[in-house]
């Protein structure tokens, strides 16, 4: 069995590559399906781990979550990476939706 942290890699092994920059906070079925699409048209993936605003999990957790997809590549953690990127896919945006539907989803199964 293939272990997937050693995906995650120093911010020199994916200088020089398209990057997605991603929260990953938390990781939810859509990631999957967004990533798949991404490599189909970029190829195997490199994996940004940033920050969000108000973090849910560490970013060695996110890392861990991000590697396990089998469309990425390899994975850093750390937005100074994003400087040495030939070009960035920003997925930010899009993840604190994801983020935002969890919780909404969540509220509305609680309160009936």
């Amino acid at each position: 069995m293939l272990d997937t942290r050693t995906k995650i890699v120093s911010p020199d092994q994916v200088a020089g590559r398209t990057i997605v920059a991603a929260y990953f906070d938390p990781m939810v079925a859509t990631h999957t399906q967004r990533y798949r699409e991404l490599a189909n048209i970029h190829g195997p993936l490199a994996i940004c781990i940033c920050d969000p605003p108000g973090a849910l999990l560490p970013a060695q957790a996110r890392a861990e979550l991000a590697a396990s997809l089998r469309s990425v590549e390899l994975v850093v953690i750390g937005e100074a990476a994003l400087a040495r990127a030939a070009a960035i896919i920003d997925e930010r945006p899009a993840d604190l939706d994801r983020r935002q539907a969890l919780i909404h989803h969540v509220h509305s199964r609680q309160n009936g």
